[in-house]
C-alpha cells in the first residue's frame, strides 16, 4: 500500500511523465493508491491560488480517484510520539501529520523529498 506526497499528486495531475509512469506501474499491479487529509489540503491551497474559476472543481474530481487516509486516534497517538522524539529535528508540523497517517495505516511514503521523510523513524520512504 502507498501514500502519495503532495508533490506527487500535483506532478501527476499537471501529467508530468515520471509521475504519470509510477502511477501506470501501481496500477498494473493492481496497487491500491491513497493519500492522507494533509495531502489534499496541500493540494487545495495551490489549487486555490489559480485564477481558473473551474479549478477547484476540477481538483474535487481529480482527487475522487484517490483514497483519503484521515487523522484517527492512532495517528494521533503517533505523531505525540514522533514530535517529543524529533523535536530537535523537526520536520514541520503538515509532514508529521502525514507520516503518522501514513505510519498508522502501513503506507510506503512516496515523495520527492525522500531525506526529508527519512528522518521518521519506521516510516517507508520511496522516491519517484
Amino acid at each position: 500500500m502507498v501514500c502519495l506526497d503532495t508533490d506527487f499528486l500535483i506532478e501527476f495531475d499537471r501529467q508530468q511523465p515520471q509521475a504519470v509512469s509510477r502511477m501506470e506501474s501501481m496500477a498494473a499491479k493492481g496497487e491500491v493508491v491513497y493519500t492522507t487529509i494533509f495531502n489534499v489540503s496541500e493540494y487545495y491551497a495551490g489549487v486555490l491560488k489559480s485564477k481558473n474559476k473551474s479549478a477547484l472543481r476540477l481538483a474535487k474530481d481529480y482527487l475522487e480517484d484517490f483514497s483519503i487516509l484521515q487523522l484517527d486516534e492512532e495517528s494521533a497517538l503517533i505523531w505525540a510520539r514522533l514530535y517529543n522524539e524529533l523535536r530537535a529535528n523537526q520536520i514541520g508540523d503538515r509532514d508529521l501529520f502525514i507520516a503518522s497517517i501514513a505510519l498508522s495505516n502501513k503506507q510506503t511514503l512516496i515523495t520527492r523529498n525522500k531525506k526529508h521523510f527519512e528522518r521518521v523513524p519506521g516510516l517507508e520512504v520511496e522516491g519517484w
